[in-house]
């Protein structure tokens, strides 16, 4: 029972009007003393400066039917307000004291206006329903608070709130459906389905979250987590499947036996015998191996075949076991990739043992992850994986990031080359051709794709698979976008490569045909000196090149490149004969046959 003498000690603690505020509350509590509580307030009312003050005294002269008092410190508290949180204090004296909800509720949207996040708003819905009881403004305040979140907890928290102090679980249901949308992750959407069961109890709805979580798991510690919210929640049949899908991620044997375990603890012997089946191929130690053969003596003590084959193995294990400390010492000391590469392949050899050589190649693969992909550092993964396994599921994924990866044309050739010759060939083949029929398509969509990329793509094809007939096909492709001697004589260097002289020539010919005066037959010939054409094909195509130029200027010009091109003084002079009757009198032309095609020319005038 409150009584002065046991209220008086407690005003050593109060320190603000808002405190004797209250204490005189507590002082009005029966048996009133209402002389006691106004003292308090007398005491202390004048001095207050913050609205949170003045209004809490406000309230209590209220109390004490002092109406004309109650309004004079309300005033003052609106003339003092500053904050969003004053405004708060003022809506509630508001009310209180004028019995204004309006007035409250103008106090209520100014301090709406200031405060932005997620627990401050809340604690002002909850205000707002303690004082003046309205859901509908509660809500809009929650609103707010929805427009600033963005992880499952505060989602959670924000639907409590609603059920709980808004009284609004339809409103509470639709915040955890805005939250089922957004997020995604396993231990959100796991957040989300425990804080429904919690807020809402709907089975339904709970259920569907988890299912939503039970798909999107993509790794094995995401899949452990879903198995123990589902023994948390009882939930045997959701047991089962998180089981499952654990089963689908786990990689390594003690994964497999733990997850076999569990299947076999709920009944699933089927279930657990494909998940020992994994372990078994994926034992790496002879300790790997002791645990399988007591996980399959413990749950599948009556499948005779499969005890006697485990067993066995763990005998070869013990019989070995000192070469397999060996290996894993040297595993241990091992710190690069190419140390780790050479190992699985010892491990393979020596010890017949494609498991563990797997393991080594993958802790090779993760020493390269997180430094940028380029497919040089990743070939010998590539190669290690086609070499010392049969894991084709692992071998595509390689391929597949390296096409994704392959930007410039060289690493494409590299990539689809060394993919058409691994030791998997079928598989190989069918990438590098998919690889290869993906890029025409990507340069067949691009406006700025040229006449060389095509001819790039027709070089790694025949690279690649040796398919003359293939690589043709995208070389007349390119041969009809071609439109001058560069293009035609790149493009009949490339078919000369593959062996067709013919059809090489036949461009040659295009190409020296192209060329629209002298200047272009010298570029002509010398991208022809560099492919090392014999001397007598150089000078068939060059003498090509010159007998459909017209201009007596660019015959003049292709003359000259005889001589500096070809290096042949006796063919130029010849041509210079031949040429002399459209220059008659033209002195250039003296001083070009002089310079070009009479080494003596100089060395006479000199001697002059």
């Amino acid at each position: 029972m409150a009584t002065r003498d046991t209220l008086t000690p407690k005003e050593a603690q109060c320190s603000s009007g808002a405190d004797y505020a209250a204490l005189a509350l507590e002082a009005l509590q029966e048996p009133a003393d209402a002389a006691y509580a106004k003292e308090l307030m007398d005491r202390v009312a004048d001095d207050c400066q913050f609205t949170k003050d003045l209004a809490a005294c406000a309230i209590v002269y209220k109390a004490l039917g002092e109406q004309g008092r109650a309004e004079e410190l309300l005033q003052t508290a609106e003339d003092y307000c500053m904050s969003g949180e004053e405004q708060i204090a003022l809506a509630e004296a508001k009310f209180k004291v004028l019995g204004d909800k309006a007035a409250a509720v103008g106090a209520y949207e100014k301090a709406l206006k200031e405060t932005g996040n997620l627990d401050p708003l809340i604690d002002l819905a909850k205000n707002v329903m303690s004082v003046i009881a309205d859901s509908a403004f509660a809500k809009k305040v929650l609103e707010k608070a929805e427009a600033k979140i963005s992880r499952a907890v505060e989602y959670g928290k924000l639907a409590a709130a609603a059920a709980e102090h808004v009284l609004d679980k339809d409103y509470a249901a639709a915040i955890f459906s805005k939250a089922g949308e957004k997020l995604s992750s396993v231990p959100d959407l796991l957040s989300l389905a425990s804080e429904v069961t919690k807020t809402l109890g709907d089975p339904a709805k709970a259920k569907a979250l988890y299912e939503r979580a039970l798909a999107g798991a993509t790794d094995f510690t995401a899949a452990k987590t879903l198995i123990e919210s589902a023994r948390q929640a009882g939930d045997a049949a959701f047991m089962q499947a998180a089981l499952k899908k654990a089963g689908d991620l786990a990689s390594a044997t003690g994964e497999y036996i733990e997850l076999a375990e569990g299947l076999a603890s709920v009944g699933d012997k089927p279930a657990a015998a494909a998940l020992l089946d994994k372990a078994e191929d994926a034992v790496a130690g002879l300790d790997e191996m002791q645990k399988l053969v007591a996980a399959v003596e413990t749950h599948l003590a009556d499948d005779a075949e499969r005890l006697a084959r485990v067993k066995a193995k763990l005998e070869k294990r013990q019989a070995n076991h000192a070469r397999y400390l060996e290996f894993q010492q040297l595993e241990k000391d091992a710190t690069s990739v190419k140390q780790l590469l050479a190992l699985a392949e010892r491990v393979r050899v020596e010890l017949e043992d494609p498991f563990y050589a797997a393991k080594l190649i993958e802790s090779a693969e993760k020493l390269l992850d997180g430094t940028g992909y380029q497919f040089s550092r990743y070939k010998p993964i590539l190669l290690a994986v086609d070499k010392n396994l049969d894991d084709t599921a692992w071998l595509g994924r390689l391929l597949d990031r390296a096409s994704e990866n392959a930007a410039d044309f060289i690493a494409f050739k590299d990539l689809v080359v060394t993919a058409a010759h691994l030791h998997h060939r079928e598989l190989g083949v069918a990438r590098a051709r998919a690889y290869l029929a993906a890029r025409e398509a990507a340069l067949a969509g691009d406006a700025r794709a040229t006449v060389y990329d095509l001819a790039k793509l027709a070089e790694a094809s025949f690279a690649a698979t040796q398919d003359a007939t293939e690589a043709g096909r995208l070389l007349e492709a390119a041969r009809a976008q071609a439109k001058d001697h560069f293009a035609l004589t790149h493009i009949a260097r490339l078919y000369a490569a593959m062996g067709n002289g013919t059809r090489a020539d036949e461009l040659y010919a295009e190409a020296a045909a192209a060329c629209p005066n002298g200047d272009a037959c010298i570029q002509f010939i010398d991208r022809l000196k560099g492919f090392a054409l014999p001397a007598a094909a150089l000078k068939k195509w060059y003498a090509a090149c010159g007998a459909h130029l017209s201009s007596p200027a660019d015959k003049l010009r292709w003359a000259e490149g005889i001589a500096d091109a070809l290096n042949d003084k006796a063919w130029a002079a010849e041509v210079y004969g031949q040429l002399a009757g459209q220059f008659a009198g033209d002195a250039r032309f003296e001083l070009s046959r002089h310079s070009h095609a009479d080494l003596s020319y100089f060395g006479a005038q000199r001697r002059h």
